[in-house]
């Protein structure tokens, strides 16, 4: 048996109790998922708008909040600083699965203002989920993205001496729209750049921005 050893010191190694404690939480929020929808009636976006209308276009803005990513959903986030950030993003969904899931590709361009006025580049898969009970009110979707950040400046609320232009970046997004107006959808979006607990660059730095924009389907 052979062994193979890589090593690179822009790579770190994974801490394990985050993929495993990731990987339970993900395992547990499909369960819930599968369970709730099970009355899920097709009043939302088929996947035959999709089909007709595969891109959008996500306008979006927020504020920095300084404490740990796990805190925006446990509404202890707080806001003290003058950061702020404005973004446009172009996607397309490149796969779905009946009406339950789909599959995206996305660009982003965003600028940042207050404490920090450099501009931010970001590319990213995102997984979303589409059914939920009450899409005949209130059309719903959550999705999670991860993708690669690259900052024109070194951001200085990442807070870290070794904080680096390229980090691992991270998106969450709740999108809520009407059923007869199916291009359109409000979203609420957590913007994160990190390291990936020094896994890029050697840096534990990371930023979180909790933001609001429309989302257009063409």
């Amino acid at each position: 048996m052979c062994s193979l050893s890589i090593k690179h010191p822009l790579i770190r190694p994974f801490p394990k109790y985050f993929l495993t404690s990731s990987l339970k939480y993900i395992c547990i929020l499909c369960v819930l998922l599968m369970r709730v929808t099970q009355t899920y009636a097709d009043d939302g976006k088929t996947a035959e708008d999709s089909k007709n209308h595969p891109w959008s276009i996500t306008v979006y803005g927020g504020a920095h909040w300084r404490d740990r990513l796990l805190d925006i959903f446990r509404f202890q986030a707080t806001f003290p600083d003058d950061t702020y950030i404005a973004a446009i993003a172009l996607g397309k969904e490149l796969w779905r699965y009946e009406d339950w899931i789909g599959l995206e590709a996305e660009g982003q361009v965003a600028k940042h203002f207050g404490t920090m006025d450099h501009w931010e580049f970001n590319t990213l898969l995102i997984l979303r989920w589409h059914p939920f009970p009450w899409d005949k009110y209130i059309d719903t979707s959550f999705a999670v993205g991860d993708g690669i950040s690259y900052a024109t400046g070194v951001p200085v609320v990442e807070k870290d001496p070794d904080a680096g232009h390229t980090m691992n970046y991270l998106l969450y997004e709740l999108t809520f729209g009407l059923p007869e107006y199916p291009d359109w959808a409000f979203v609420i979006r957590v913007h994160h750049r990190s390291s990936i607990f020094g896994v890029i660059n050697n840096d534990y730095g990371a930023s979180n921005f909790l933001c609001a924009g429309i989302k257009y389907y063409f």
